[in-house]
């Protein structure tokens, strides 16, 4: 018996062109920090950006953004905050800095329940940072969304790029659509990411250099854009689109 929340979902993204889910199977690779500023860069080429931060169990696109202390409007669910100019959502105004204690299907109910009731409206692009790794959250997600583009983010590491070579494999098993790899905080000439990209046939959509400096800018979107890290997804952006 299918969920009714499924046709809830379909229903608040259709008036979406086009879904960008940022994905990677290891923590720490930068993936919510490539998610907020990719959001900034296109919101600053005109489009209408809305940003989904689903992770749940560490949602931080709000810090990277500068999203201050927020709460939703009510109308027949709830109605994105709006900041720069970006539609965003998250699950931080429900649980602020405590713990999420959830797994499985317990999770997987709370995502499912939380992108249900979002009335995105009309947008060109929705950008969503997607739960780490392969569990129940994300292959739940992953379907209520077979129309979402899957933007792959990974460190040129040896490590990163083997864990995500899993990913990408079950992403285009499943006929899933992928935009490509990002090789972000890059150091080195090293090309594993780059290789990766080679060996499924997608797009090398570009490398990020490691910019120790954009700690101290987080919080700050008008300086994020000044950032190496920011002129490396404008690059990234043009991509995709």
């Amino acid at each position: 018996m299918r969920d009714f929340r499924e046709y809830g979902i379909k229903a608040k993204l259709s008036a979406i062109g086009r879904i960008f889910c940022v994905d990677s199977c290891k923590g720490g690779v930068g993936k919510t920090t490539v998610a907020s500023i990719l959001s900034l860069v296109l919101k600053e080429e005109n489009y209408s950006v809305g940003l989904l931060d689903l992770d749940f169990h560490g949602p931080t696109c709000h810090i990277v953004l500068g999203v201050p202390k927020f709460e939703y409007e009510e109308e027949r669910g709830i109605k994105p905050y709006i900041h720069m100019g970006i539609r965003f959502a998250s699950i931080y105004p429900f649980v602020e800095d405590r713990y999420i204690a959830l797994r499985g299907r317990d999770l997987s109910n709370a995502i499912t329940e939380f992108v249900s009731i979002i009335n995105w409206g009309e947008l060109d692009i929705l950008i969503i940072d997607m739960p780490p790794g392969m569990g129940d959250t994300f292959l739940d997600t992953i379907r209520y969304m077979p129309m979402a583009e899957h933007i792959i983010v990974t460190t040129g590491s040896r490590l990163s790029t083997a864990t995500v070579s899993r990913l990408i494999a079950y992403l285009l098993d499943q006929k899933y659509k992928v935009a490509g790899v990002i090789e972000n905080m890059k150091i080195d000439e090293i090309g594993h990411a780059k290789n990766l990209a080679q060996q499924y046939g997608i797009k090398y959509l570009g490398a990020i250099p490691y910019d120790e400096s954009i700690e101290e800018v987080m919080g700050k979107p008008k300086k994020l854009l000044e950032t190496k890290v920011a002129e490396a997804i404008r690059k990234v952006a043009s991509g995709i689109l």
